[in-house]
């Protein structure tokens, strides 16, 4: 813990602060395999799904937006992150492999 960034504090620093934060290795993932909807057109339309948050990651594929976490739920199979600018899915991996998100 950095007790510099938040001196007398038990909370973790913000994840800018962090040294040593394992990289993210990003797959993406078929919309169809993670999340129960239907395909209109070209894209993947499913009902009622929460983000839980801002990754400090960014889209590698449309490199604008910050991706977003989704947490298994009613309508998701799978937890991922997730771009609202191109609306494309991405499994986290640990260097070794490892998922790095709990399903």
């Amino acid at each position: 813990m950095n007790r510099a960034a938040h001196p007398g504090s038990d909370t973790p620093a913000p994840a800018e602060q962090r040294s040593g934060a394992a990289p993210l290795h990003l797959v993406q993932l078929d919309p169809q395999a993670v999340i129960d909807g239907e395909r209109c057109d070209d894209t993947y339309l499913a009902d009622d799904v929460h983000t839980c948050g801002t990754m400090r990651e960014t889209c590698p594929v449309c490199t604008e937006g910050r991706l977003q976490l989704v947490l298994r739920q009613k309508n998701v199979r799978v937890p991922h992150l997730f771009c609202l600018e191109c609306t494309r899915c991405f499994g986290a991996f640990l260097e070794d492999g490892t998922p790095a998100l709990i399903e």
